[in-house]
């Protein structure tokens, strides 16, 4: 039986309806992400979890137990915000302390409690400081501390990365990474940032206007994406319309070469993928796709190199290789030839 079993779910502000019945299984002890742009529903799902949003219809169940009709305090989970919420007039142990104490338990045992959640995030020596004399950082660890201070079978995060800036971002993915994996605990983390997605869930879910678009590993939703929206939003993608040529062969929009690629069933509207790193230039492997076109620009970004192609049918196509490499010398306006193969393309609908 899954850990939490989200049925159904429905919530609607007036005429906007958020969430159109979502339903998701999460496993205990899994590191899920929900995924998408602002007014999705991620965190209107989150919240709902949480016990901070009432739903119209569906039903919340973790252990086996429906918790809609159940208070924010009674539901067997704990939540990090974006803000940390902190209390600025409460030390560190105070501010882990507060949950344990808030649910009747003694100040002796409180504190056997407190120290090994400030341990467990490295904010032993930081026990007596007020918030605001900790940095971002700090601050996030002590909030993940005064979560699991009170033991929930399921954390949720929302978007508490999102304060930080780019290089201790990076770091607290792998901390809250190797913190799931050290606590065992169940994790539902909400982000807009795909790259976080990929870095630290075991499962990611993706949504788009308050439902699933798709779900599965990282490898899955950015190998096999189910259509161009979610291609589109995971990773670097160059995203083709294709057209159906009167033999019922398909063709990139404005292309006359037929492509060796079966056109989806039922007439629907078909773009063509392949990621970036796929795409070579000069090169155009046996049994795959060519195009020409010319270089218009070309970026270095350190580990790798940028190069932007126009094609000749007015197409813009973008190719990541490692480093600088020989084409850094090729100017722009220079006219090419570029070319992947076969299965490192992929039609999808839309």
């Amino acid at each position: 039986m899954p850990l939490i079993t989200i049925d159904r779910v429905t919530k609607s502000y007036g005429s906007l309806q958020v969430l159109k019945g979502v339903s998701l299984n999460i496993e205990e002890g899994e590191f899920v992400a929900l995924l998408g742009p602002s007014g999705c529903g991620k965190t209107t799902l989150l919240r709902a979890i949480a016990g901070f949003v009432a739903i119209d219809g569906g039903d919340i169940v973790i252990g086996g137990r429906s918790i809609v009709d159940e208070p924010p305090n009674r539901r067997p989970v704990n939540m990090v915000f974006q803000n940390y919420a902190l209390f600025p007039h409460l030390t560190v142990r105070e501010n882990v302390a507060f949950g344990p104490r808030r649910n009747g338990v003694s100040k002796a045992d409180t504190a056997a409690i407190v120290d090994p959640a400030l341990e467990t995030v490295g904010m032993s020596a930081y026990g007596e400081r007020l918030p605001g004399q900790l940095s971002g950082g700090q601050q996030q660890r002590v909030a993940l501390a005064r979560a699991i201070a009170n033991k929930p079978k399921v954390l949720l995060l929302d978007e508490p990365l999102g304060a930080l800036d780019l290089k201790l971002r990076k770091r607290m993915q792998m901390e809250l990474k190797d913190l799931h994996q050290k606590l065992g605990i169940t994790f539902l983390f909400v982000t807009h940032d795909q790259e976080e997605a990929l870095v630290m869930a075991d499962r990611i879910v993706v949504m788009q206007d308050g439902d699933i678009a798709q779900v599965g590993t990282g490898e899955d939703i950015y190998a096999r994406p189910a259509s161009r929206y979610v291609a589109d939003f995971i990773g670097e993608a160059n995203l083709l319309p294709l057209e159906r040529a009167a033999d019922g062969t398909l063709r990139i929009a404005g292309e006359s070469e037929p492509l060796p690629y079966q056109a989806p069933d039922g007439g629907a509207a078909a773009t063509l993928l392949v990621r970036p790193e796929e795409v070579r230039l000069g090169v155009v492997p046996e049994g795959g796709v060519g195009l020409s076109g010319t270089l218009t620009d070309r970026v270095y970004i350190g580990n790798a190199t940028r190069l932007f192609v126009r094609t000749a049918s007015g197409q813009s196509v973008v190719i990541q290789q490692a480093g600088a490499g020989p084409e850094a010398a090729i100017p722009p306006g220079t006219p090419v030839r570029i070319g992947w193969a076969r299965e490192a393309a992929r039609v999808l609908t839309g």
